[in-house]
């Protein structure tokens, strides 16, 4: 739902504006609801029942993690093609990273808000990936600094720090997504 009402909306923002000059503001946003949309990925609502499944963890998360992965990579791709289509497409390379990040950190937040027993984490970590992304939209306009990286130059340190981010990123989903449920690999050797 997110992937298409975005679409939507920047095939709305495109069509009806008249000067290229709101859309990269509109393409950040799409970019920021795609990046929340991914929070949802892991929302379980029969988590009581399925958490005790004897399949692991991410064998169960995999197909609808791999389908939410696919409809947010076409809906992003969507709205790349439309600023395209009004020629104020931003670098794709250094915006799609950019959502890369962004989704993986709405990911580990909502694997470690599900850890905590939240079986729907995505309603609570959607809405803040937006407001915290924006956010640092008006964080580097007020220091002058641009922290995203499809609105600068290339620079080390901002390609430093979303890497780093995306690694603690990736970490936080390992460490949180563990299966809690799962039994040694020797359940026979225990002692009686």
């Amino acid at each position: 739902m997110t992937a298409l009402v975005t679409i939507a909306l920047v095939v709305f923002a495109a069509a009806f504006q008249q000067t290229a000059g709101a859309l990269p503001f509109v393409g950040r946003v799409a970019e920021l609801a795609l990046a929340g949309g991914a929070a949802y990925l892991l929302d379980d609502a029969a988590a009581p029942l399925t958490t005790v499944a004897p399949q692991g963890q991410w064998r169960r998360r995999g197909p609808v993690l791999a389908a939410g992965v696919a409809v947010l990579a076409g809906a992003w791709l969507g709205v790349l093609m439309i600023l395209q289509w009004r020629d104020a497409r931003p670098p794709v390379a250094e915006s799609s990273g950019e959502l890369v990040v962004m989704a993986l950190v709405a990911v580990a937040a909502s694997s470690m808000l599900f850890r905590l027993g939240d079986p729907e984490p995505g309603v609570v970590v959607a809405p803040l990936v937006v407001v915290l992304g924006l956010g640092l939209v008006v964080v580097g306009s007020v220091v002058g600094s641009p922290i995203y990286l499809a609105d600068a130059e290339p620079s080390l340190a901002r390609g430093a720090g979303w890497s780093v981010a995306a690694a603690l990123a990736v970490l936080t989903i390992l460490v949180a997504g563990r299966d809690v449920a799962q039994r040694g690999v020797l359940p026979s050797l225990a002692p009686r």
